[in-house]
């Protein structure tokens, strides 16, 4: 059906197999985590939701305390330069600094599964391009190969 709705959970997960995007359940939120952009390097963790507004994929990367200022300083750029995205930084007291990315799309009208597939193919590719720059601007916070991972950071 590509007629626009306002799709239920049950739908999302249809269409994200249909788009043959991975994703799981975690039992501690409500979000559909997309295992193409958890998988990346530096990336805490990567959610769709439903919100009122429409849908809501936002992804945390963590990002090196020694970075924080340089990352402060390009936020303007990163977010002329990934203009789906929305991008900031949660900087936090009893945890590492974060750079948020999110993509939205508003769903007042219902949203088609055509117009989804297009939602998460332009965000997923976004965030996937925006974290390689960040890695390559040495932003990232990441273990060494030979250490194991620590639990995971993400927060719910």
């Amino acid at each position: 059906m590509n007629t626009p709705q306002n799709p239920t959970k049950a739908v999302l997960q249809g269409w994200l197999e249909a788009i043959d995007t991975e994703y799981h359940l975690c039992g501690e939120c409500d979000g559909l985590h997309i295992s193409e952009l958890q998988s990346l390097e530096g990336v805490v963790d990567s959610r769709l939701f439903r919100e009122r507004y429409g849908l809501l994929l936002t992804t945390e990367v963590e990002i090196r305390p020694v970075a924080l200022l340089a990352v402060s300083a390009d936020i303007g750029r990163l977010n002329m330069d990934y203009p789906t995205l929305k991008v900031f930084l949660d900087v936090v007291d009893d945890g590492m600094p974060q750079l948020v990315v999110a993509g939205i799309l508003p769903s007042g009208g219902g949203v088609s599964r055509d117009q989804f597939a297009q939602f998460i193919g332009l965000t997923v590719e976004g965030v996937a391009r925006l974290v390689e720059e960040c890695r390559e601007l040495d932003y990232l916070f990441v273990l060494p190969e030979d250490t194991a991972p620590p639990p995971s950071r993400a927060v719910h």
